[in-house]
């Protein structure tokens, strides 16, 4: 086996990416990574191993070098531990703060959105090939990086599930973080009143009041197709979601060409649920459905003019949930943030583990002492980032 860099997904195709994908999987598919390229938030790359008879690939990874210009956090190696020391109450000293810089720049390894991180493996595979096939990969990625001057790599969002990946970090000296944050789920019922049913007394109550109050103020919820024009009213209600939770700035027109991109790409399958009020665009949840999964995209609220309006609850899970009724979704996948709310609306929390090599002897000693104090800070029952093989 051997590993090949290449520079973006389409050339991962030629080398047989397609056939690795995970048809029900958005963020990982081609088309995504595809749109994600074209937005431009950071350089790509995608490596590919090739058995010794040449293609197709038996496993591959897409990802991004993330320098340290970089202005989303959720692929920021040093701001994820850093919000995690910050979770767990642990003093991030001027030499702590120190060595999570040096960890940048750095390899981000998985899809850009969503929340989880893969690397994608022939399922046909022996169990022992599989991993021979990961660390392949692996290889490859920590060879670009050393030649691109990078300081780390690292898989940020690895499903607690994803053992065999797991343990080919550990083996290659990953060092293991986490839970760095959980990914909602909502498994979807067979009728809304079930979903109803599932829930605590007093949140059946709550489900009740939320609707009323919403429909006697005359709102009205609607189900709309993605479109430019509907994009552009939706702009500047996700900008002003960004400001309420802390961002200084939102990257509105990398957002336009992500909009315009969904739209060629998913037409009908992309769907927003609308709340209007005197025909203006009050409150948006957008969708898209592939197989089985509704997958929650971008959400936007007009703070200025909500009223306390419980409009978060009623687009972005009641609608939602009917929406998934009527399409034959099984799931509604959230992503993550949230968490406590998503949980009190009937989703389950799915926990993602973040892995990361610093590539030079020093700041690798240090981050197995930051390591360390996390672990002794480590809330009950949760990991901390062991080290044992899997």
């Amino acid at each position: 086996m051997k590993s090949l860099r290449l520079n973006a997904i389409g050339n991962a195709l030629e080398y047989g990416y397609g056939a690795l994908h995970d048809p029900d999987d958005l963020y990982h598919s081609p088309q995504w990574l595809t749109m994600d390229e074209e937005v431009g938030i950071a350089r790509p790359f995608s490596v590919v191993c090739l058995p010794d008879n040449g293609p197709p690939a038996v496993a591959a990874a897409w990802g991004l070098i993330v320098d340290d210009a970089a202005f989303w956090p959720f692929m920021r190696i040093d701001t994820v531990l850093s919000n995690l020391l910050e979770k767990r109450k642990v003093p991030q000293t001027s030499s702590t703060k120190k060595t999570l810089r040096s960890l940048m720049p750095n390899a981000y390894l998985g899809a850009l959105r969503g929340g989880t991180t893969r690397l994608r493996v022939d399922p046909a595979l022996p169990a022992g090939v599989a991993r021979r096939a990961l660390g392949e990969v692996l290889d490859g990625v920590e060879t670009m990086a050393r030649g691109e001057g990078l300081r780390s790599v690292a898989c940020l969002y690895v499903p607690a599930e994803e053992r065999p990946l797991r343990g080919v970090l550990h083996e290659r000296g990953y060092v293991e973080f986490g839970p760095t944050l959980n990914v909602s789920i909502l498994r979807v019922p067979l009728t809304f009143e079930d979903y109803v049913a599932g829930l605590s007394w007093s949140r059946r109550r709550n489900v009740r009041w939320e609707r009323n109050k919403i429909a006697r103020a005359g709102v009205e919820i609607g189900l709309e197709k993605l479109t430019r024009d509907l994009s552009e009213e939706t702009l500047p209600l996700e900008a002003q979601l960004y400001h309420k939770y802390g961002h200084e700035t939102h990257p509105t027109e990398m957002a336009r060409v992500l909009h315009h991109a969904v739209i060629e790409e998913y037409g009908k399958a992309a769907q927003v649920i609308t709340a209007r009020s005197d025909g203006a665009l009050r409150a948006f949840a957008a969708f898209i459905q592939v197989n089985n999964t509704l997958y929650s995209r971008d959400a936007g609220f007009d703070y200025t003019w909500q009223r306390k309006l419980p409009l978060y609850f009623e687009v972005c899970f009641y609608r939602a949930i009917e929406l998934a009724i009527r399409s034959g979704a099984r799931q509604i996948y959230y992503s993550y943030a949230a968490e406590e709310t998503k949980v009190s609306r009937g989703c389950d929390l799915h926990p993602r583990l973040t892995y990361v090599k610093a590539l030079d002897r020093q700041t690798s000693g240090e981050l197995l002492s930051i390591h360390a104090e996390l672990a002794n800070c480590a809330p009950p029952g949760a990991s901390a980032g062991k080290t044992k093989a899997y």
